[in-house]
């Protein structure tokens, strides 16, 4: 026997879910208010077959439309490249997204090279010297990577100058310029660590007086040597630091910030160049029409002494202009310009008669 324990406030609730004799639902306490059904076999077996189409048509969805429901690519691709650019875009806006491509292209290269190269101070110039000459189009993917690091630096000093001298760098787009900087500074290091992969004489000797002249740094330039050399000394664990940094530390660091630097260029739009001039706002003024210190509204008509030019004030065909419109500007009467004259403007009469007893100078005259 099932004890019931009753709820505050869940009468009505109880007394509908409460089983009838018959097995169903009960809409009131005594049945006589409403009776509730469940589903019967044909709407059970309807919804069935509706469900195994819903399930059927997910099932038959292509991958493309699978992936677009998941990550919203279009949506992606809208911000990125169907955005709307300023007015007088040129070939000057290009050297960023160069830049980038050839990061790509120093990417994949550099990955094939690696597959061929040995980090070791006894195989570096031999296995170099297997890519050049045995390994099909090796010479071919060297030469890309060996001219593509010095075109990504001339590439990239030629974004930032492009930067400086159009003002891109100004609000609200400071925090942009910082990373740019900072991925100018990281591209230099690639190229530094870079240089010595070959081993040869003219890196080895190259990368010693670079390091000498990090070393000259104040505060930080010994440390910085130190740690670039892996050691007091340059020896054969200095090649192995830099194939690290090159390969996995400095190109995880540019991409990162290559990917904040797009989300800013995306969020912030673009700067239009210096010598294209801003639209008028619509609805604007020419400055060259707006009366000098006379403080006018948009779109609104000049009211001068009395007179309107467009409006009337009751007495023509035009509509009335509101007071919040116009201003209107009228001349003071001549009488009461002659009350706001000065005195020294009139001659001045003797005072002839007495004071009187408030102290007053003048008496009224009657």
């Amino acid at each position: 026997m099932a004890l019931k324990i009753p709820i505050p406030g869940r009468k009505k609730d109880q007394e509908a879910a409460a089983p009838s004799e018959n097995g169903d639902l009960n809409g009131s306490s005594n049945g006589q208010n409403g009776h509730v059904e469940g589903p019967t076999r044909a709407e059970r077996v309807q919804k069935a077959k509706e469900l195994g189409i819903h399930h059927g048509k997910e099932a038959g969805m292509n991958a493309t439309d699978w992936v677009e429901e998941r990550v919203n690519g279009t949506g992606i691709y809208t911000a990125m490249l169907s955005r709307k650019v300023p007015k007088g875009t040129n070939w000057f806006y290009t050297l960023g997204s160069s830049v980038m491509f050839i990061f790509a292209m120093q990417a994949i290269t550099g990955v094939v090279l690696a597959m061929y190269y040995t980090p070791s101070a006894t195989q570096a110039y031999a296995t170099i010297a297997h890519i050049t000459n045995d390994v099909f189009l090796g010479e071919f993917v060297r030469g890309l990577h060996k001219w593509g690091a010095s075109l990504m630096i001339i590439l990239i000093f030629l974004h930032m100058a492009r930067t400086f001298f159009f003002g891109a760098y100004k609000y609200p787009r400071e925090l942009n310029w910082v990373i740019g900087v900072v991925l100018i500074v990281l591209t230099m290091v690639m190229g530094l660590t870079g240089y010595l992969l070959p081993f040869d004489q003219r890196s080895f000797w190259a990368t010693i007086v670079a390091n000498n002249i990090t070393a000259s740094g104040p505060i930080a330039g010994p440390f910085l040597a130190d740690f670039l050399r892996a050691g007091p000394d340059f020896s054969a664990t200095t090649l192995s630091r830099f194939y690290a940094l090159h390969m996995l530390v400095v190109p995880g660091l540019i991409a990162g910030l290559i990917g904040a630097h797009l989300y800013l260029v995306v969020k912030l739009g673009t700067t239009a160049p210096p010598w294209v001039r801003a639209a008028r706002p619509k609805g604007a003024r020419p400055s060259e029409l707006v009366p000098a210190g006379v403080p006018t509204l948009d779109a609104t008509e000049l009211v001068m002494n009395g007179s309107t030019n467009g409006h009337t004030n009751g007495s023509g065909n035009g509509a009335v202009p509101h007071p919040d419109e116009v201003i209107a500007i009228e001349e003071p009467p001549a009488e009461a310009a002659a009350e706001a004259a000065p005195e020294a403007s009139s001659p001045v009469e003797p005072a002839t008669d007495a004071p009187t007893e408030n102290g007053d100078a003048g008496g009224e005259q009657s």
